[in-house]
């Protein structure tokens, strides 16, 4: 019986990928239904906003800290945003540039914008509709991700401006704790 179950559940998985193929047009629904979807079953606090397509949510990135995170539907992509600072003195925007094109450098998801006129930097990635259409579990994959990089460029942010450490030196000490942490967990 319990085979006959899973046969059906792949059947139905399979009968709405093709039906959300065909409807391409609708993309944006069905993202929008999967994305509240999902922050609803994860339990988390959310704010969400129907008529413009977003979501935010506040999340913790270290004991003290935390950030806030949107997830907005806009021109057939579904967007990750999180702001790593609000604001920072003019004197760092150098370093700030520095640092952004470090973390770029090595980025596979996502990049790091850094707004000189307003003076804050944010983390932002975004994907094609029709990927989380046809997959919906890659948001939860690619909402993990955004949230782990996030908590990885704001630590490094936060250090270069309390202590004033050239960026080049946070960057390498970013990579050996990360390279420490790969080795601890294998």
């Amino acid at each position: 019986m319990e085979k006959i179950q899973s046969l059906f559940r792949g059947i139905k998985f399979t009968f709405q990928r093709i039906y959300r193929l065909f409807n391409v047009k609708k993309d944006s629904h069905y993202v929008w239904m999967e994305l509240i979807k999902y922050h609803k079953n994860s339990g988390h606090t959310f704010g969400q906003f129907d008529k413009e397509k977003y979501i935010e949510g506040g999340y913790k990135v270290d004991d003290t800290n935390g950030i806030n995170f949107t997830h907005s539907i806009c021109s057939s992509e579904l967007i990750f945003s999180a702001t790593i600072l609000q604001s920072f003195d003019e004197e760092f925007t150098n370093d700030i540039l520095v640092l952004a094109s470090h973390f770029n450098g090595i980025l596979r998801f996502g990049v790091v914008k850094v707004n000189v006129k307003y003076n804050y930097v944010e983390f932002y990635y975004s994907r094609d509709l029709l990927i989380y259409s046809l997959f919906p579990e890659e948001i939860a994959h690619d909402t993990y991700t955004h949230y782990y990089l996030t908590k990885d460029c704001f630590w490094s942010f936060r250090t270069m401006i309390e202590t004033g450490d050239n960026p080049v030196f946070v960057f390498s000490e970013f990579l050996r704790r990360k390279e420490e942490k790969n080795k601890k967990d294998n």
